[in-house]
């Protein structure tokens, strides 16, 4: 009885101490929450910096403009010619300037053929155009006789027969005698052929003649171009073609400045416009004009060398009331971004009469004064504030 009084209570105490430790651990738990709420950090509130783009612009001003048409072309020889033997024979003797990259003067003798034969030729024929001459001398003799007899029978008009009056004789006679004249001149001028003169003061580009070579008529024995007459031609786009200054006769007469590299100087030629090519250039939609390049007095080069590559600067049209700004500056090809009040951006549609390669000619949409944009923004919005880095004037 007394052992089953004990187990009991045992459990009893088990029980108690079990709920004590729960309620001690439950205790515990609230005190650390409560701790926890009570100490809490509370998170600084700081207020968010505004990002304002910072821009450089540019003032845009209003001003007459003169077009500078910008191209391209390749010096050359304004006369070039080909030289040919007009009749054929031995090369006797050529001049010494007579080489690839020789300078001839106007008249000079280039070649000399051997005369000896034309002059042979020469000399025969001039005796059958004295024979001949004779021979019409002859006949208008006895033309004259024959007019004398006919008069002495009586005869009152021409006779019907015209051999009476020897009238075809004498038609013969001279027509021999012109011709004798003519095969002489001819004779003359095949002595006059042996000598191949050059026909203006020229470059020879190329030289295919030696002496005690044998020439036939028509070998092509020289190439010269005149090197104190020069020309560049130039191609224009059919934009810039438009652009060209001209008087009130169609003439073109902006100035043309040549601009040519060589060695590690650049030389500079002034040049005026010889013609403009009639037709557009089917291939590439271009238009072509010739100038002629005008000597630089006291240059190292009075003339730019044939063949030189050289850059064009051509003064165009005048244009009143334009505003000239940076390519760069534009959006989407035809519009720009302007400051206007507290700093604030703007969009402005724009009208471009010319565009090159680094500025845009804008004749609406920009007035004098307005400061246009040229930074890239990553997404400009109308009405958005930026900061002003740098103005270009």
């Amino acid at each position: 009885m007394n052992e089953h009084a004990e187990g009991d209570r045992s459990i009893q105490v088990r029980a108690v101490l079990s709920f004590v430790l729960i309620l001690g651990i439950l205790g515990i738990t609230m005190l650390g929450v409560v701790l926890l709420v009570l100490n809490k950090r509370v998170a600084k509130e700081e207020e968010k910096q505004r990002i304002v783009p910072a821009v450089e612009v540019v003032g845009v001003r209003e001003a007459e403009h003169t077009v500078r048409i910008l191209t391209q072309g390749v010096v050359e020889s304004a006369r070039e010619t080909r030289l040919a033997a007009e009749v054929g024979g031995r090369v006797m003797e050529i001049s010494p300037s007579f080489k690839r990259g020789g300078v001839v003067k106007k008249g000079e003798r280039l070649i000399q053929i051997d005369p000896a034969d034309y002059r042979s030729a020469l000399a025969a024929a001039e005796v059958r155009r004295a024979e001949a001459e004779l021979a019409l001398e002859q006949e208008k003799a006895r033309v004259q006789q024959a007019q004398l007899d006919w008069s002495k029978l009586g005869g009152g008009s021409k006779p019907l027969n015209p051999l009476v009056l020897r009238e075809p004789y004498l038609a013969a006679a001279e027509a021999s005698a012109a011709s004798a004249v003519e095969a002489a001149a001819k004779a003359r001028r095949d002595v006059e052929r042996t000598e191949i003169l050059a026909p203006f003061d020229a470059g020879v580009r190329s030289a295919n003649a030696e002496v005690g070579a044998v020439v036939a008529p028509g070998t092509m024995v020289a190439e010269l171009y005149a090197s104190s007459e020069l020309e560049v031609r130039l191609p224009l786009s059919l934009e810039d073609f438009g652009f060209l200054a001209r008087d009130a006769d169609g003439k073109v007469t902006g100035e043309v400045i040549l601009k040519g590299k060589i060695g590690a100087d650049e030389y500079i030629w002034k040049a005026e416009t010889a013609r403009v090519d009639p037709e557009i250039a089917r291939e590439t939609l271009s238009a072509n004009i010739a100038v002629k390049v005008l000597p630089a007095e006291g240059s190292a080069f009075l003339l730019p060398p044939v063949g030189l590559f050289v850059n064009a600067e051509i003064a165009g049209k005048t244009l009143d009331g334009v505003r000239e700004i940076p390519r760069r500056a534009l959006l989407e090809g035809k519009r720009a971004i302007v400051i206007v009040e507290d700093n604030k951006i703007a969009f402005r549609d724009l009208t471009i009469p010319r565009l090159t390669r680094e500025t845009a000619l804008v004749s609406g949409g920009l007035e004098a004064g307005d400061r246009v944009v040229l930074t890239r923004l990553s997404a400009p919005v109308a009405g958005m504030e930026v900061e002003i880095e740098k103005e270009e004037k």
